[in-house]
């Protein structure tokens, strides 16, 4: 799960979208560096949420003796704050974003996407813009592709939120102005997930804003590496 990362900086897990590669968001370490570690997070199996987060849990817990930050995208935001609720007041801060609030999971349209396949799951995902030119124009491509990402759908479709104590950190969202899938409305209960007031961010874009601004996220991450106390890193 984790690569060495320098001694003393606090590390940021990262958690990505629903058959995305967490390795992606490692790109933006350049920014980040001298603040915190990225450190991507592949789930070991694709069985359901619990199981995946009981086991990312216990392998951060087994990891870490000082405070860190976990940042998710989508289905990523689902899975880090999931994270965060086992590890309890370990972690510094938790960054979700393109992710609606977890009790309005899972969305009609997560359930409805879970069932389909073929062609309609590859129309129906161009929507969030995740799949790139070239896998919309290559059945092989999709062929390959697509059975990972309709698995996390239906993950996620068999999610049921627990309501449990709020986190007992700070909590930063972060979402693309144009994001078809996640409105203001979808992120009111958030607050009721965190013993602060969530930090709200909009950025320039839509479901993945952060393909043409990862600043959007890298100043939130760097922001809330940069107010742990230095003498807990």
């Amino acid at each position: 799960m984790a690569r060495a990362v320098p001694s003393g900086w606090p590390r940021t897990y990262c958690f990505a979208h629903a058959g995305g590669r967490a390795q992606a968001f490692v790109e933006w370490q350049e920014a980040l560096a001298g603040v915190t570690a990225l450190v991507a997070v592949t789930p070991p199996e694709r069985t359901d949420i619990d199981t995946v987060c009981d086991r990312v849990a216990e392998l951060i817990a087994a990891q870490r003796t000082g405070p860190f930050l976990l940042f998710g995208h989508s289905l990523g935001g689902l899975i880090a704050f999931e994270v965060a609720r086992r590890l309890g007041n370990r972690p510094a801060h938790l960054i979700a974003s393109g992710c609606v609030a977890p009790s309005l999971h899972p969305t009609a349209r997560m359930v409805e996407v879970a069932g389909l396949s073929g062609q309609s799951l590859t129309e129906a995902l161009a929507v969030y813009g995740g799949l790139r030119p070239e896998i919309l124009a290559d059945p092989e491509l999709q062929d390959f592709i697509l059975p990972d990402i309709r698995a996390d759908f239906e993950m996620v479709a068999r999610y049921r939120y627990r309501p449990a104590a709020a986190l007992p950190f700070g909590v930063s969202l972060v979402n693309g102005e144009d994001d078809p899938l996640v409105h203001r409305d979808d992120l009111v209960d958030w607050a009721r997930e965190c013993t602060g007031k969530p930090e709200t961010r909009w950025a320039t874009g839509g479901h993945f804003f952060f393909e043409d601004h990862p600043e959007a996220v890298t100043e939130v991450i760097r922001r809330a590496a940069e107010a742990l106390p230095v003498e807990l890193i």
